[in-house]
């Protein structure tokens, strides 16, 4: 029996992509502090304020994920669970194949089902975008570039704690 492998947030992976949010609130908060001391009419000025604060909502939205310290993914030899995309156990024997595509920072392992994935799975937020296709509907995709783990590091313990699944990447 493999040791399980847990796989965790990477504070890094979920701080980075916040920064622009965080900038692009202060930009607002600046020009509506600004039109507030030059008497800046008030729709205008409460249009900036609220573009700031969504965007400082959006940062803070981005980088909690920084401090959820859980497992976020778990591969053992039963199968592997998302905790970002539905929670629910897939059993290897319903994999087929598993295929890394990364480029330009990002990472995401796309597992090929021998049937269509549980609807925990299928209606998670991670996986809207395989509803709307016509094509690709026992595909769950895991997005791993903000996660500890490298897609190398992931393939290998695919390949370790499934042998039976192909591979590629």
């Amino acid at each position: 029996m493999s040791a399980p492998v847990e796989i965790r947030n990477s504070p890094t992976g979920k701080l980075f992509p916040a920064i622009g949010p965080f900038l692009i609130a202060a930009i607002f908060s600046f020009f509506a502090l600004k039109g507030l001391a030059s008497g800046a009419p008030g729709r205008e000025l409460f249009v900036v304020a609220v573009l700031a604060l969504g965007c400082l909502w959006l940062g803070l939205f981005l980088a909690r994920g920084a401090f959820d310290t859980g497992v976020q993914v778990m591969l053992d030899d039963r199968g592997f669970r998302d905790r970002r995309g539905g929670d629910v156990l897939v059993p290897w024997e319903k994999v087929r194949s598993a295929h890394l595509t990364s480029g330009e920072g990002a990472a995401m392992i796309s597992f090929e089902l021998t049937e269509l994935p549980p609807d925990a799975i299928r209606y998670a937020p991670a996986n809207a975008l395989g509803r709307w296709l016509p094509f690709g509907k026992n595909i769950v995709h895991m997005e791993i570039s903000s996660l500890d783990i490298t897609g190398a590091d992931m393939i290998a313990a695919i390949r370790r704690l499934a042998p039976h699944v192909a591979v590629d990447g």
